[in-house]
């Protein structure tokens, strides 16, 4: 099944999608953000279009429900939405910069008037970093001579390389040579400092579960290993949820997960239960259990597939994930291993992407920012395969309202 794709010409360095907004900062020091339902909303040309487009860019979570699922099972059911994804996968969605500011919900300069390096929405507030660095200000705002807040709060003063948020909730920091730290946003602990996890070099980190996959181009990179316990004082939240807490275990070295010598480091990256690392030819990937049931002999990480790349599209220089599959960043091309183990490549030169698997509505989607334009793809293949069995792409799960210090975290990162 081929994706679903939108184009909006103009001239991006970076995007977010969140709750029915879709932001966009320019190269001029601009951040347009634009009424992305009611943009959806205008692309059907019949009636027959309007509800896989839903499916495709407005709602990514629907399809996962367990009673839907169950549908998927009658052939002639799960061949009439294959044939609406198939059909709409035919057709071209391009609008001009022109065109797509008639959904234009406002535009402003960028806070701190710096085009930031990163971004992060969460919890209705935009955190981004700039070289003076860590900053938040309000988002999602009703005003629309200010989409998010003009006068923002710098919470910290160093010099970071990359942003990630987690829903647990807190923000990884990069600090390159500086080292990893970590920002806990909860309501309890958001006004205290950046807390340092390792002065080892880090480059970019994103989350395995409540664990951290620590990135470095010039080093190591390693995993900071978490746990989870409960409160043992039985202290526990209105509705009867115990409290818990997240205890720092240990350092494991990408040689230990990737079973690899030192000095033979290649760039690898992390995000839930799957661990990449590039090679020669392509990459291999390790599934991280979060918690290995040890009476059955299961450990932490468990080599699962090597795969080769077409020489062409050159050295892997970056990678993430989502549901849909694994997205791997070569010199030449942006290629996505989709979970039903087929390809779509996508030609470079590429400014930047994003994908937002931690999204409750856009899990499904992949941003890619090129010269003139911003491409939106939505993967939908996903919905119909067996999540125990795929062996690209995260393992969808149904998600559990979590607490943490009394915020429900489940309606924060939509």
């Amino acid at each position: 099944m081929q994706p679903v794709k939108i184009s909006i010409l103009g001239d991006f360095i970076d995007c977010q999608i969140y709750r029915g907004r879709l932001y966009l900062w320019t190269f001029d020091g601009k951040l347009k953000v634009y009424n992305w339902d009611d943009l959806i909303n205008s692309l059907p040309n019949s009636d027959r279009d309007a509800l896989p487009l839903k499916f495709c860019f407005l709602d990514g979570n629907y399809l996962y429900k367990s009673e839907l699922v169950e549908l998927f099972h009658d052939n002639d059911f799960k061949k009439i939405l294959l044939d609406k994804f198939s059909l709409l996968s035919n057709k071209e969605y391009e609008l001009s910069e022109k065109q797509a500011d008639k959904f234009l919900f406002g535009e402003q300069d960028t806070p701190s008037k710096i085009i930031p390096t990163d971004t992060e929405l969460y919890s209705n507030t935009l955190y981004y970093i700039t070289e003076q660095g860590l900053f938040s200000t309000s988002a999602h705002r009703r005003n629309k001579k200010y989409p998010v807040g003009s006068k923002p709060t710098k919470l910290w003063d160093c010099d970071l390389l990359s942003i990630k948020a987690n829903t647990y909730p807190q923000l990884a920091l990069s600090g390159g040579s500086e080292g990893l730290f970590e920002y806990n946003l909860s309501t309890e602990f958001k006004s205290s400092e950046p807390t340092q996890i390792s002065k080892r070099h880090s480059s970019f980190a994103n989350y395995t579960y409540w664990s951290i996959y620590n990135t470095s181009l010039i080093e190591d990179s390693y995993m900071a290993l978490f746990s989870i316990v409960n409160n043992s004082l039985g202290d526990s939240l209105n509705n009867g949820e115990y409290k818990s807490q997240r205890k720092f275990e240990k350092e494991i070295t990408e040689q230990k997960i990737f079973k690899t010598q030192r000095g033979q480091s290649f760039l690898s990256w992390g995000v839930d239960d799957k661990i990449y690392r590039a090679t020669n030819n392509g990459f291999e990937i390790v599934e991280f259990k979060n918690k290995p049931n040890t009476e059955k002999g299961e450990q932490h990480f468990a080599q699962v597939q090597k795969l080769d790349l077409q020489a062409w599209k050159g050295k892997v220089i970056g990678g993430g994930t989502s549901y849909y599959g694994t997205i791997v960043e070569c010199e030449n091309a942006l290629v996505v291993l989709l979970s039903d183990n087929k390809t779509k490549t996508i030609q470079g030169p590429i400014t930047k992407w994003r994908v937002y698997p931690r999204s409750v509505n856009y899990q499904n989607h992949l941003h890619v920012i090129k010269d003139d334009r911003i491409e939106i793809y939505s993967f939908n293949q996903d919905y119909f395969l067996n999540q125990d069995e795929k062996l690209l792409g995260l393992k969808y799960k149904v998600p559990r309202n979590l607490y943490w210090k009394n915020s429900k975290i489940r309606k924060l990162y939509t």
